[in-house]
C-alpha cells in the first residue's frame, strides 16, 4: 500500500495569509496511492475532495490497541463533488512507532481529485 506523505499547510494566525482551498487541493492529486500520512500534532485537518465521476471510504486508521487488539478505524462514506473535513486528531490515532504519524486509507483512490492537510494554530 502507497501512501502519500502530506505536509501540513500552516495557517497564519489572525486571517494574515488565507489558504486558497480549492487550489490546494487541486495542487495536490492522490494519483496511484491508496491514502495518506501526516505527523499528527493535534491541531491539523485534513481536506478530501471527491471528484465528480464517483464515490469512496475514507478510514481514519487508530493506532493504539485495547489489551492487544486493533481498534477498528473511523470509515466515513464519501458522495461525489464534495469536500470532506477530517481531524484534528487525539493522539490515540497515531501510528505506536514513536513517529507520531497518522494514517487515513481511501478506498476508491481513482475518485479523490485532492488531498491537502492545514495546520490551524491555537487548536488545543
Amino acid at each position: 500500500m502507497a501512501l502519500l506523505t502530506l505536509t501540513p499547510t500552516q495557517l497564519t494566525p489572525g486571517g494574515g495569509g488565507p489558504t486558497n482551498l480549492t487550489a490546494a487541493l487541486a495542487a495536490s492529486p492522490l494519483g496511484a496511492n491508496t491514502g495518506v500520512v501526516f505527523q499528527n500534532d493535534g491541531k491539523t485537518i485534513v481536506f478530501v475532495q471527491t471528484n465528480a465521476t464517483g464515490s469512496t471510504t475514507v478510514t481514519s486508521d487508530i493506532g493504539v490497541t485495547i489489551q492487544g487488539q486493533a481498534v477498528p478505524g473511523v470509515q466515513v462514506s464519501e458522495a461525489l463533488s464534495l469536500i470532506y473535513m477530517f481531524g484534528p486528531y487525539p493522539s490515540q490515532y497515531n501510528r505506536q512507532d514513536g513517529t507520531n504519524n497518522l494514517e487515513i486509507d481511501i478506498g476508491t483512490p481513482a475518485n479523490v481529485a485532492g488531498v491537502v492537510a492545514i495546520r490551524v494554530p491555537g487548536v488545543v
